[in-house]
């Protein structure tokens, strides 16, 4: 506890252009660790019920609006990112609903349907064939984060790739990121081009945009996770930093 409490302390007297990078570390390592530990299954349990509930919630409000088919950008994941698999394959043959992954062009990607097989590229990503089908919109765009600042914009992995794709998106679809740890940071360390959320789903807190205008973050629900975490029994890793 102590150890974690220390470098926190220390990542906060860094100067402020360097508290990204050192955020962005400090996240790696922590989802390292829980990607070796042994209630990997468990956490993915937690976060696959909460997004999955919020799916439904999205897709139902988008039916009384819209008759068109709801559009949801996944991701294929990495061994250090949420397994959404048995969620991507669920919503692929789900009436109605168009599922996309990303497929990288240079410095970006593009988006295309999600079709098997698959084919490993860079980076260990695997990809769907490549496709010129053409969308309107992206309705909803689940996108794994390292971690969230209290502007709820993104910690990403380093490579821009979301903040480019989004940048060039004319319909704005509601972003909701997840991460395998509780890592929000009370500070503002993200920049204008970063990637903002609508929601945040780790496995013991989930947050809403929305409650940003209700300072209770950090020093409530995030806090109390923290503090209380002896007690409750969780794991190390929902500490927040």
């Amino acid at each position: 506890m102590l150890s974690v409490y220390y470098s926190y302390l220390f990542i906060q007297r860094k100067p402020l252009q360097n508290l990204k990078e050192s955020y962005r570390q400090h996240y790696k390592a922590n989802l390292k660790k829980i990607q070796d530990s042994k209630q990997l299954r468990y956490l993915d349990y937690r976060l696959e019920k909460q997004l999955d509930k919020l799916l439904k919630k999205l897709i139902c409000a988008h039916k009384k609006t819209s008759k068109a088919p709801i559009s949801i950008l996944f991701y294929y994941p990495l061994k250090s990112e949420f397994d959404c698999r048995k969620l991507l394959n669920s919503y692929r043959k789900s009436r109605n609903i168009q599922i996309f992954i990303p497929f990288m062009c240079g410095i970006s990607f593009k988006i295309v349907k999600y079709r098997l097989p698959l084919q490993k590229k860079a980076f260990g990503i695997y990809e769907a064939k490549n496709s010129t089908f053409y969308f309107k919109k992206i309705n909803i765009a689940i996108i794994p984060t390292l971690g969230m600042d209290k502007n709820f914009k993104r910690i990403g992995f380093g490579k821009g790739m979301y903040d480019r794709f989004f940048d060039t998106l004319k319909h704005k679809p509601t972003n909701i990121f997840i991460c395998r740890g509780i890592h929000y940071t009370h500070q503002t360390i993200t920049e204008k081009h970063d990637v903002q959320s609508n929601f945040f789903i780790t496995p013991f807190a989930s947050l809403k945009l929305e409650d940003q205008k209700y300072d209770n973050l950090d020093y409530c629900q995030l806090r109390f996770i923290s503090l209380s975490r002896r007690r409750r029994k969780l794991p190390y890793f929902t500490q927040t930093f």
